[in-house]
C-alpha cells in the first residue's frame, strides 16, 4: 500500500481480489454533507429547484399588459365610420329661365300666368342696382305679384311709375292701378314688408322707384318692361 499526497488519497488493495477505491478528501466532522449525507451533486437548493420542475412549467407566458391608470380597462381601438353625403336641397320652386345669376328674385307660374318677383329695399337701391341698372322683364297680360322687403335703417317704398319723361321727386299717380306699396311716400321701417299685385298690359315700358321724397331722383329705381316676345320673365342688368 502506497499513499500519495494530494487533495485526493488512493489506496490499492487486495481484499479477496483487486479492488479500487477513490475517495474525496475527507470530510470536516460536522459539516453539512456529513449530517444530512447528501449528495454533492445537488448541494445548491436552486439546482435542485430546476432539476425538479417540469419544462413545461420553465417556460413562463408572456407578462399581462399593466392596467391603465385608475383601473380603466384599455380603450377598443378607434373605428372611423364612413359618413353619408347629405343629399342635395331641393328647392320649393324653380326659378325662371333667364340664364343669368339674377333669376333668384324671379319665378313664373306658367298655368295661372303669374309672375313672382322679389324686390329688396337696400341703402337706396332695389336688389343691389340703382338709376337703372337692372330690368324686370314680363309676358305680356301676366299678374305680377312683387314682395318688397325694406333692408335698410332708411325708411322706403316702391311705386310703378312711367318709364318716360324725368323722374319726379316723390311717389304720385302709379302708372299701373295697385301697382305700390303701404306709406308710399312716408315709406316703411326696416324688415317690413309688402305686397303689390297687379296685372300688366299688353306692351310698356316702365320704372320702379322710391316713392319716397328725393330717393328716386337720388338713383333708388329700376326699370319694368312688358315684352310681347318675353314667354318668360327674367331679370338681371340692363342690356
Amino acid at each position: 500500500m502506497f499513499r500519495v499526497h494530494g487533495s485526493w488519497s488512493v489506496t490499492l488493495g487486495l481484499i479477496g481480489g483487486l479492488a479500487v477505491a477513490c475517495s474525496p478528501r475527507a470530510t470536516p466532522p460536522g459539516s453539512v454533507a456529513e449530517s444530512q449525507g447528501s449528495n454533492p451533486a445537488v448541494e445548491d437548493p436552486a439546482i435542485a429547484l430546476v432539476a425538479d420542475t417540469p419544462v413545461a412549467e420553465a417556460r413562463s407566458a408572456p407578462a399581462p399588459a399593466p392596467p391603465a391608470p385608475g383601473g380603466a380597462q384599455p380603450a377598443a381601438p378607434h373605428q372611423e365610420r364612413p359618413s353619408a353625403n347629405p343629399p342635395p336641397a331641393t328647392a320649393g320652386q324653380l326659378p325662371s329661365t333667364g340664364g343669368g345669376p339674377e333669376d333668384e328674385w324671379v319665378t313664373y307660374d306658367e298655368a295661372t300666368r303669374t309672375v313672382s318677383f322679389k324686390l329688396v329695399a337696400g341703402p337706396f337701391n332695389f336688389n343691389g342696382y340703382t338709376s337703372g341698372g337692372a330690368t324686370l322683364v314680363v309676358p305680356p297680360l301676366t299678374t305680377v305679384v312683387s314682395t318688397f322687403i325694406n333692408k335698410d335703417g332708411t325708411p322706403h317704398s316702391a311705386e310703378v311709375i312711367s318709364g318716360e319723361g324725368p323722374i319726379p321727386n316723390a311717389a304720385d299717380e302709379p302708372a299701373i292701378p295697385r301697382a305700390y306699396t303701404n306709406k308710399v311716400q312716408e315709406g316703411l321701417p326696416q324688415e317690413a314688408k309688402d305686397v303689390m299685385r297687379f296685372p300688366v298690359p299688353e306692351r310698356g315700358t316702365y320704372r320702379i322707384f322710391c316713392g319716397v321724397p328725393g330717393h328716386g331722383l337720388s338713383g333708388m329705381w329700376i326699370w319694368l318692361k312688358v315684352d310681347p316676345a318675353a314667354a318668360t320673365p327674367s331679370f338681371g342688368p340692363t342690356r
